[in-house]
């Protein structure tokens, strides 16, 4: 007999100020449950993407349509405006805010949670490729890879130039604008699911922590167990289009911050039940009858309702 101990990092979404935020702060779009092939072949230096399996999303969930802007990060840490500019990016009210960690990325869902009452995250890994894909299985959400009117990247190197700097008749698009940094959030159209920006502008932290993928069928996969270095995805303005595909994987220790990467929130559909946990109870010995223990405690990014999902699929009892 063993005694089995789950140890969450869980945001009580309780409200302080609702009235202090309006109901469209973080406009947002349902994205339906559903399946999807993750990951890519994993060739050369993409070999991380590798192997390509398949991942249920279990339940709905919202997604900002945008990327958190400077003027929304502002309303919750004001002092971030010195870093407008900084290496000549990002200045205006309206364009994405970067010289964020995923530690300051967690505190704004925690500072948001309380404002709104509503249960704010950053979207796990899978749940970020499955609404950038929103149902397509080609490198790119677009029929063909973007060009520079289409997204913002290192223009000169759209999607396979690296092949082609001699043959360039052979490409989907030709070399274009290279705007050197960021631009207002929604400035190219969304995917079919109605998000903006999901290729290009900046990567977006994910709640992740970086690991390889497993050779079997998952189901709303939270990442690695243990780790620092936090998962972005999606691609900036300053990387080629190879780097905003959506199998592609970024990864940066979760205490620091780039000049080309940024936030994108998600909330569950229904406040209080999520995916996100520290613990996967699906990996629990089922031939062990001991007693099962949830301790949880005020973090970032998640909710009480998942220790007491957890309590109705194992029969726990919980500690808060």
């Amino acid at each position: 007999m063993k005694n089995k101990f789950f140890l969450l990092a869980i945001t009580f979404c309780l409200p302080i100020h609702p009235q202090e935020v309006s109901k469209s702060f973080i406009p947002m779009v349902e994205i339906p449950a559903g399946s999807f092939y993750m990951g890519s072949d994993g060739l050369g230096e993409d070999f991380d993407e590798a192997p390509i399996h398949q991942v249920i999303i279990s339940r709905p969930f919202r997604m900002g349509i945008t990327e958190i802007t400077n003027a929304q990060y502002e309303s919750f840490r004001p002092e971030h405006r010195a870093l407008r500019g900084k290496n000549g990016v990002s200045l205006e009210d309206d364009e994405a805010v970067v010289n964020v960690s995923y530690s300051d990325a967690v505190a704004f869902c925690e500072w948001l949670c309380r404002k709104e009452g509503k249960n704010y995250r950053l979207p796990t890994e899978a749940e970020w490729e499955y609404a950038c894909r929103a149902g397509t299985v080609t490198p790119f959400y677009l029929e063909n890879s973007p060009s520079a009117e289409e997204a913002n990247y290192y223009g000169h190197y759209p999607y396979m130039i690296e092949d082609n700097y001699f043959s360039q008749g052979n490409l989907e698009v030709k070399p274009g604008e290279y705007r050197q940094t960021t631009v207002e959030v929604g400035s190219f159209s969304p995917n079919s699911f109605g998000l903006y920006d999901m290729h290009g502008n900046v990567g977006e932290w994910t709640w992740d922590i970086y690991g390889e993928y497993p050779d079997e069928e998952q189901n709303d996969p939270v990442g690695a167990a243990s780790g620092t270095r936090r998962v972005y995805r999606g691609g900036g303005w300053n990387d080629f289009a190879k780097n905003m595909r959506s199998a592609y994987r970024a990864m940066l220790d979760q205490d620091k911050g780039s000049f080309n990467i940024g936030i994108r929130l998600v909330r569950n559909a229904v406040n209080g039940v999520g995916s996100v946990a520290g613990s996967d109870s699906s990996n629990a010995d089922k031939e062990n009858t001991g007693t099962v223990l949830i301790a949880y405690f005020s973090w970032g990014g998640n909710t009480r309702g998942i220790a007491q999902e957890i309590q109705q699929q194992t029969g726990a009892d919980i500690f808060e």
